[in-house]
């Protein structure tokens, strides 16, 4: 074979080989990022946000403080973040101010869902089907209730090829096991309880039900994430690695919130914070990091 035919054999090797070499994938995760002035907005500093460079954007939960409440909030939602490329862990303020099937019809979707990410396997789970009180759970909606419990089974039982297990939520889990070195419960979340409750049965405590299903699949070399979006009003973010290897990371904004009639519980003014997370197809590899909002702006203009 002549040299010039090697070098175009090789040449044509080194393409195919970089065609199949799939680019990372970028995604946003935004956390509690609604206006504290107007409740049909969003924090006026994300209109301003370029979201094209990601490949999704992940909604926290409390998009709006009153989302629901009317069906023009979701085409504004909509012409922002394009729901074709969005997912979105409802949070209260939108399941609980309006009609929650106000969302649910514009999405397409149900409350609580499963997607495939191309290497890895995303949950999104409704969160305001749980229970977070030290009484016996109320006994409505309890089927629907259960079908989450089940899909959240039915995952960790099955799941195998996937490199990550990523769970997008809005209130906080598993806030029992977040403790530090000297013995300390982190408090990070806007709502930290301690007992919360899947379904009807006052039996199905979350962390005694559902993290040793994770555990289970942390064992089986599928690195577990779960990030949620209540943050916001004690904390900017939230990195946890719990002894089992599992990542518990949350994020929220609250910097519209006018700070002489700022409620008691909005204890964190520091600069609002973001999550932008990397997805490597060809290593498997997921990566993250908390950025400034504010610098993030600057970076895009």
């Amino acid at each position: 074979m002549s040299g010039r035919l090697a070098v175009f054999f090789f040449m044509i090797h080194l393409l195919g080989a970089c065609h199949v070499r799939e680019a990372p994938q970028r995604y946003l995760f935004l956390g509690h990022p609604y206006d504290w002035a107007d409740t049909s907005q969003v924090d006026p500093r994300l209109e301003r946000l370029d979201y094209s460079p990601y490949k999704e954007i992940w909604l926290g939960g409390d998009v709006c403080a009153r989302t629901g409440r009317k069906p023009g909030n979701m085409e504004y939602l909509d012409s922002l973040f394009d729901f074709r490329r969005t997912q979105w862990a409802l949070g209260n303020h939108d399941y609980d101010f309006g009609d929650p099937e106000t969302i649910l019809r514009y999405l397409n979707r149900p409350s609580f869902y499963v997607a495939w990410e191309g290497g890895f396997c995303l949950m999104v789970l409704n969160t305001n089907l749980f229970h977070f009180f030290i009484e016996d759970p109320p006994q409505r909606n309890c089927a629907e209730k259960q079908a989450q419990l089940d899909m959240i089974r039915a995952v960790t039982d099955t799941i195998q090829k996937a490199s990550h297990l990523v769970i997008l939520h809005h209130h906080g889990l598993f806030n029992e096991l977040k403790v530090d070195e000297m013995g300390d419960t982190l408090k990070a979340f806007n709502f930290n309880p301690m007992l919360i409750r899947a379904t009807c049965s006052p039996e199905s405590n979350i962390t005694r039900l559902v993290y040793p299903w994770l555990e289970s699949v942390q064992k089986r070399g599928i690195q577990v994430v779960l990030i949620g979006g209540d943050v916001g009003m004690q904390a900017k973010a939230f990195e946890f690695q719990t002894p089992e290897g599992i990542w518990l990371l949350g994020s929220g904004i609250n910097n519209s919130v006018n700070r002489d009639y700022a409620p008691d519980y909005v204890k964190d003014f520091s600069p609002d914070k973001v999550l932008e997370l990397d997805y490597a197809p060809h290593e498997r590899q997921l990566s993250w990091r908390f950025v400034l909002l504010e610098e993030l702006i600057k970076k895009q203009e």
